[in-house]
């Protein structure tokens, strides 16, 4: 009477290329360099970082010095201010007293000011740093104590071999390999390729029948076929990946230009500052000692106050200028590691 019929398919299809030409071989080595490519940025990313947080590091003890700088000069000019009013008051030509009294105030309103205008920069510089080091906005990042001292000098011929570490220069590198390997797989798409393809199925009424040997059904084909141009895309492809190679080319020649130039300014940079350090520190000697005789002559009757205070005015000057260049030079060491990848 009725009679019912359960069916079951179960298959798998396999396919194999055989690789004659190297064509999938050139496929891995371009996912391979896209890889290493990949992980190169992620180290040029962190080298970056570090150097800008080095950097706004330095900035932050230089802006603190100068700070400090500033609030000595202020210590002193109350100072030369007490002195002026007590010469005011015990009747010491009054007119020029008074003169010297007005022209101390003005020089002391400025000073403070400057501390004032240096400190704003100090808590600018201060989030900042504590911004790349992830500690925002707890306000407890105290910087460097100081400025250090660079405690050696650039060694003299340094290999070029060292800008091959840069990871920047060795991602252009990996993505030009990325890219040759590409156009390979392009031209080599017009060659035949041979795959093997297979089927294993089980066919039965029965679901208890899959595992009966003799319900397994095999086929194995093999088949070659020439690659056809299809209306010309594939040619097309191969001038996409040759345009693609010869881009990757000169941003890596470019990479490694910028990566050169990088060096030597840095190089050229370092003499310059150096120099100026040596005239700046000459320059403050000098000026401080211009201001203790400025000083001497004036308690003495020999000098007035304005002889006095632009002595001071240019010894201020120069030791912050010396703090600012000796902040340059350390910012400049940085960009020199940063440029050549790493330590000399």
């Amino acid at each position: 009477i009725g009679q019912r019929a359960k069916r079951f398919t179960v298959s798998a299809d396999f396919r194999w290329e055989i690789d004659l030409w190297g064509r999938l071989t050139d496929q891995r080595r371009a996912a391979k360099a896209r890889e290493q490519a990949a992980v190169a940025d992620y180290h040029a990313a962190r080298l970056s970082l570090a150097a800008t947080t080095a950097r706004t590091a330095v900035t932050l003890a230089e802006a603190s010095a100068l700070r400090d700088l500033a609030a000595e000069n202020v210590r002193v000019r109350k100072t030369q201010l007490g002195i002026l009013e007590r010469q005011l008051d015990r009747g010491v030509d009054p007119s020029r007293a008074g003169l010297d009294l007005s022209l101390g105030r003005a020089d002391l309103a400025r000073a403070e000011s400057l501390v004032a205008q240096r400190g704003q920069v100090v808590d600018e510089t201060r989030r900042s740093l504590e911004t790349l080091l992830g500690d925002y906005p707890a306000g407890r990042e105290p910087g460097l104590k100081g400025l250090p001292s660079l405690k050696k000098s650039v060694p003299g011929g340094l290999p070029s071999e060292l800008l091959l570490r840069r990871p920047d220069v060795l991602a252009a590198e990996q993505r030009l390999g990325e890219a040759l390997s590409n156009e390979s797989v392009a031209k080599k798409a017009f060659l035949p390729s041979i795959s093997l393809s297979g089927n294993r199925g089980f066919s039965s009424q029965q679901l208890a029948t899959l595992a009966n040997p003799t319900t397994a059904l095999w086929t194995i084909g093999g088949s070659a076929a020439q690659s056809l141009f299809e209306g010309g895309a594939r040619i097309a492809d191969i001038r996409r990946r040759k345009a693609s190679y010869d881009e990757a080319l000169m941003n890596y020649e470019s990479q490694v230009l910028s990566a050169f130039r990088e060096v030597e300014t840095s190089l050229a940079a370092g003499e310059f500052f150096s120099e100026q350090e040596a005239a700046l520190r000459q320059a403050v000697e000098e000026a401080e000692r211009a201001e203790r005789l400025a000083l001497g002559q004036y308690e003495k009757g020999l000098a007035d106050v304005l002889t006095l205070l632009d002595a001071r005015q240019r010894a201020f000057d120069a030791r912050g200028s010396l703090i600012s260049i000796q902040a340059e030079q350390l910012r400049n060491r940085i960009a020199l590691h940063l440029a050549l990848g790493g330590d000399f």
